[in-house]
Formats: C-alpha cells, sequence, structure tokens
C-alpha cells in the first residue's frame, strides 16, 4: 500500500508539473502575442498615421504587462526556466520602451521614423521572437526532466517493493511451497502492469484473482489507480491539444499529427492530401461585428466542421487565427477535392451575414488542397507549402472557391 502511494504521489507531482509548465506556455504565448499585437499596431500607425491603430498597441502593451508578471511569477518553481523568461520580458520591454513607444511618438508629431530605426525595431523585435522560440524548447526540455524525475523514483519503489515481495516469497517458500505456487504469478503480472501503468499504458489489465484476501484488496487497488490516472491523463492530453476557443484541435496537435501519419504513408506508399482554408475578409468581420462576434463566428464553423469529419483517421485543427488545417489520408483527388467543396458549401449555408465582404453577403471560405505520395528524404512542410499555394490562388482568383495543387504553380 505505501508503494502504491508512493507511485501515485510521483505520478501526481508529474501531472501537476506538466501542468504547471502547460500554464507557463500559455502566459508565453500571450506575451509573444501581446507583443506582435503592440508592434502590429505601431507599424499600422506609422505606415497609415490612422489612430484606431493605437487600440490594438495599447491594448498589447497592456496584455504584454500583465503576461510578463504571470510569466516571471510560474516560472519561480524552475530556476532555468524563471532566468530565461526575465530574458525574454527584458527584450520585449526594449523594444517597446526604444521603438514602440518612440516611433509611435514620433508619428504623433509628424516625423517620418528612419530606415536604420526601423531595421533596428525589427532586429529588436527578431531577437525577441527567436528568444521565445528557444524558450519553448526549454519547456519542453523541462518536460522530460519532471518525466524522467517521476520514473526515477517510481523505479526506485518498485525497486523497494520488489525486494519486499521477494522476502516475503522466500519466507513462504520455507512455510507452504503451495502458498508460493498461488502467489507469485499475481504479484509479478501485478509488478508487470504497475510497470506500464508508469509508463502512461493503461490498456493492461489487472491480474484475476480469486481468493478474498489481502492481495485480492491490493489488487483492487491498483485498478482502482489505473482507472483514475488514465482518467486524469487522457483529460490532461486533451486539455493540450485542444484550441480552447473552438474545441478542435490546435496547431501542436496538428503537428504532430502530420509528422507522425506523413512517415507512416511514407512507409507504406500511400496518398496524404491536406486541406487549408480560412475565412474570407474575417478582419473586415471583426471590424463590422467586434472581436467577440468574430469568436462565435469561429466557434459556429468549427462545429459544423466537427459535423463533417466522419472519417476516425482525418485531423481537423485551428491552424492559424481564421485559418483551419484538414488533414485526410488514403483520399483521391477526386474525395478531396469533393470534401472541400463539400466545406465550402457547408460554411456558406450557415448564412452568417458578414456586410464587410464584398464576395458575399454572408461568411464564405478560400481553400487550398493538394495531395501527394511522400518518398525520400520528403518533408511535410512541403504538402503544407503546396496547400497553402492554392490557397493563396484561391484567394487571387476571387475567393469563396476551392483550388487543387497543381505543378504548374510558381508561386
Amino acid at each position: 500500500m505505501i508503494s502504491i502511494g508512493s507511485i501515485r504521489y510521483s505520478l501526481n507531482v508529474n501531472i501537476k508539473g506538466q501542468r504547471a509548465l502547460d500554464s507557463i506556455e500559455t502566459s508565453s504565448n500571450h506575451l509573444f502575442k501581446a507583443l506582435i499585437d503592440q508592434e502590429t499596431g505601431q507599424r499600422g500607425y506609422n505606415l497609415t498615421k490612422d489612430a484606431d491603430f493605437l487600440e490594438p498597441y495599447w491594448q498589447g502593451a497592456k496584455e504584454f504587462s500583465e503576461s510578463s508578471e504571470a510569466l516571471l511569477q510560474k516560472t519561480k518553481e524552475f530556476p532555468d526556466l524563471h532566468a530565461e523568461a526575465q530574458k525574454i520580458v527584458e527584450k520585449g520591454q526594449y523594444w517597446h520602451d526604444h521603438y514602440g513607444a518612440a516611433l509611435v511618438v514620433q508619428t504623433q508629431k509628424g516625423n517620418q521614423p528612419s530606415v536604420q530605426i526601423l531595421n533596428e525595431g525589427k532586429k529588436a523585435i527578431d531577437d525577441f521572437r527567436h528568444s521565445t522560440k528557444n524558450f519553448s524548447d526549454k519547456i519542453e526540455g523541462q518536460r522530460s526532466i519532471v518525466r524522467n524525475l517521476m520514473k526515477t523514483r517510481i523505479n526506485f519503489t518498485l525497486a523497494a517493493l520488489m525486494i519486499s515481495i521477494f522476502v516475503i516469497i522466500v519466507i513462504d517458500l520455507l512455510i507452504n511451497i503451495k502458498l508460493l505456487k498461488s502467489l507469485i504469478k499475481p504479484i509479478i503480472e501485478l509488478s508487470n502492469c504497475v510497470k506500464s501503468y508508469t509508463e502512461h499504458d493503461f490498456s493492461k489489465g489487472i491480474p484475476s484473482y480469486r481468493k478474498n484476501d489481502e492481495m485480492f484488496e491490493l489488487i483492487k487497488n491498483v485498478d482502482f489507480m489505473r482507472m483514475e490516472l488514465s482518467n486524469s491523463i487522457t483529460s490532461l492530453k486533451s486539455q493540450v491539444n485542444i484550441d480552447e476557443l473552438t474545441g478542435l484541435y490546435n496547431r501542436r496537435h496538428f503537428n504532430e499529427f502530420i509528422e507522425k501519419e506523413w512517415e507512416l504513408a511514407k512507409e507504406n506508399s500511400e496518398n496524404f492530401s491536406l486541406i487549408l482554408f480560412d475565412i474570407d475578409y474575417y478582419k473586415n468581420y471583426n471590424d463590422t461585428y467586434g472581436h467577440l462576434a468574430g469568436d462565435d463566428c469561429l466557434k459556429i464553423i468549427s462545429e459544423r466542421l466537427q459535423d463533417l469529419n466522419h472519417d476516425p483517421p482525418n485531423c481537423i485543427a485551428r491552424y492559424g487565427g481564421e485559418e483551419f488545417g484538414i488533414i485526410l489520408l488514403q483520399r483521391t483527388e477526386q474525395e478531396v477535392l469533393a470534401l472541400a467543396e463539400e466545406i465550402r458549401n457547408a460554411i456558406l449555408d450557415l448564412k452568417i451575414p458578414h456586410q464587410g465582404s464584398p464576395v458575399a453577403d454572408y461568411v464564405t471560405i478560400s481553400l487550398g488542397a493538394a495531395s501527394i505520395k511522400p518518398t525520400g528524404d520528403m518533408k511535410p512542410n512541403e504538402i503544407i507549402s503546396m496547400a497553402d499555394k492554392a490557397l493563396y490562388a484561391s484567394k487571387q482568383k476571387g475567393r469563396n472557391q476551392v483550388t487543387y495543387y497543381t505543378k504548374q504553380f510558381s508561386y
């Protein structure tokens, strides 16, 4: 029972650590988005002198300050991440103080920023982007440390458990050979089960045991622990891979899924297809109806997409702000085009009003599709580039349509 409690404690510590790292990663993403919003507002204001661009700039500045405090607070438990977080915050603040705010003030005074200042500002923001990416890599490294610590603790507990069991078996062997035979099998099976659970493999059931004694209670408790941990870890993985706003898979899961399935398609010489689409004139929609309405629009479209996802191997994800990605396996060109056209019509049939769209009175989407059989050293980025070029072609041709990638494309 002590061993089970120790294993449960180790697994809970791992889950708690992973959740803390998820929270840190979320704060880091908010920090990154806040500074990018500032840069977008500042650049828009410098180029157009339109004061409306100052709203995202000031909002981004406020969110950057809040996200900075949250990130530094959350990383206190991880000294290495805390030091890196301080550097990121300092670089972001440096850009804000020396280029963001300064360029806004210059524009307000009617002065045109020099090319040198603009280039320096770009270098500063690129340095911030690079640091943020490195920070994400360090978070992944910290995840491995937390997992390895859990495995070490559990292995130590299992070693102590096995030693204790061995001593008991030796004593019982001297007393009753028959009793030994009845105990050793379920004990070994139980040990194997617990080892599987430490590796997050909960498919292995508990060993069968008919006697109503302490061993029966132990096995029952382990089974209870297995079900609880399985539910907890499944829930945690789901939260990590699901986009909070739309309920679809997020970009992180999309990247993991495409890497895995790409290699399988390469091994089996199977067709691999991708559809990318985004909402036409989504910025105009937000400007017309507000960002809350824009979020509702994304939710409605996502719910419609989930209704269309009848094939389990498919992956539907929110690829970007208003951009979505759909991975299709073992589909022909005709099937891919048919599904893309079905999606286009399904979104149009929702009849979401869009006064700011020059294409139609309702919300429409533009789609790009591509298919390929992966071979050799080909990487998933190739099909992403193909679908993106096809999407660009749909926009160039007037939007609200599907374009299938062909080799004649030369963007």
